[in-house]
């Protein structure tokens, strides 16, 4: 087998593409140079043409050297399509890469595309985390493209509850794209990792993403597209897990907004119509999780200590506070910040319980 160096600067030649780099390896099994190769030996592979083998003949390994090196300054790896490491679901799609770059460490769970428009309403923005959250509670991995939009709250409800996430990018991993989540790009590498299939220093061409789109769907078991233009990348992503015999499922909209014609259109075409959490696991013939399951945000000792004494039942301030033996304006200070994460509800009353 030929070094990982080498076979990033042959990815690198323009043509040649995943698929013939790997009939070409087949060919050469015991191939471990391939400056080696003559024009004339590339030529017996098919899809290899005269033009193709002489710029092969003409690689700059220095590219492979230098994105190894980068690789790994910045704590990365290369993993090839040979390797043990690489993603056994994403093998199975027929252009898989022959190397992803990978940053953290991906998840050992079954995963699932959650992709979208980049200026969700405010209904997808509810839709994304309550079904993000849900099939996180199922087990699931949240796969994304890390995007403006739905991809970005996708990924912040992953974070929010400690679950597990993997960020696709159309760029190299030594850049943060778009700029404004640098924040969740730090956050994000905490339970997830993040994957591109491009060197460092890549930037993020409009070229690259339909590319990045086949990687999501095809690490994932299925997709679901939650808000998305007549032509997107969200549908690109949608059609690619098609290609991919992967299952496809839609949250329906309005059907005069902008927003939810490619969702919409999907669902004639026959993607799974969604509506709750259910609806994505009965395709795979799972159950709903146990509704006492509980994904919470980080909470300080303070916060932890009265979300024990929360229920579904109301409790009054008072009451709560005699069980905490702590004073009242400690007590709402504390509660007001599990408001805020969205898990304490206050009623009427000065009463208090769990929201999920």
């Amino acid at each position: 087998m030929i070094p990982k160096s080498q076979l990033i600067s042959l990815s690198e030649v323009p043509g040649m593409g995943p698929r013939r780099i790997r009939a070409l390896l087949r060919k050469f099994p015991e191939l471990e140079d391939i400056t080696n190769l003559s024009k004339s030996d590339m030529m017996q592979v098919e899809g290899i043409s005269g033009d193709l083998a002489a710029k092969t003949k003409g690689i700059d390994l220095d590219i492979g050297n230098r994105a190894m090196d980068k690789t790994a300054s910045m704590g990365a790896k290369y993993f090839t399509y040979w390797d043990s490491d690489y993603p056994e679901h994403l093998k199975t799609i027929y252009d898989a890469p022959v190397g992803i770059f990978v940053m953290g460490d991906i998840p050992q769970l079954p995963c699932m595309g959650i992709v979208g428009t980049r200026q969700p309403s405010p209904y997808g923005k509810k839709m994304v985390k309550i079904l993000t959250l849900d099939l996180i509670k199922a087990g699931f991995c949240i796969v994304s493209g890390f995007a403006r939009g739905i991809d970005t709250w996708a990924h912040k409800t992953v974070h929010k509850y400690n679950g597990s996430t993997i960020a696709v990018f159309g760029n190299g991993l030594d850049i943060c794209y778009p700029g404004e989540n640098r924040k969740l790009w730090e956050l994000l590498l905490e339970n997830g990792a993040f994957i591109s299939e491009f060197i460092p220093g890549t930037k993020p061409d409009a070229v690259n993403f339909p590319k990045r789109n086949r990687i999501i769907s095809g690490l994932s078991k299925g997709v679901l597209v939650i808000e998305a233009g007549k032509k997107s990348g969200a549908i690109i992503t949608a059609l690619n897990a098609l290609n991919q015999n992967r299952e496809v499922f839609a949250l329906p909209g309005q059907t005069d907004s902008s927003k939810s014609i490619g969702t919409n259109r999907l669902i004639q075409q026959g993607a799974r119509l969604v509506t709750n959490v259910d609806d994505i696991l009965s395709e795979f013939q799972l159950q709903s999780p146990p509704k006492q399951v509980e994904l919470l945000p980080k909470l300080s000792i303070e916060e932890k200590l009265i979300w024990e004494r929360l229920s579904q039942n109301p409790i009054h301030i008072d009451e709560l506070c005699i069980q905490l033996k702590k004073d009242t304006p400690e007590v709402l200070s504390t509660l007001l910040m599990l408001e805020l994460k969205n898990i304490v509800q206050q009623h009427p009353g000065k009463l208090f319980t769990k929201s999920i």
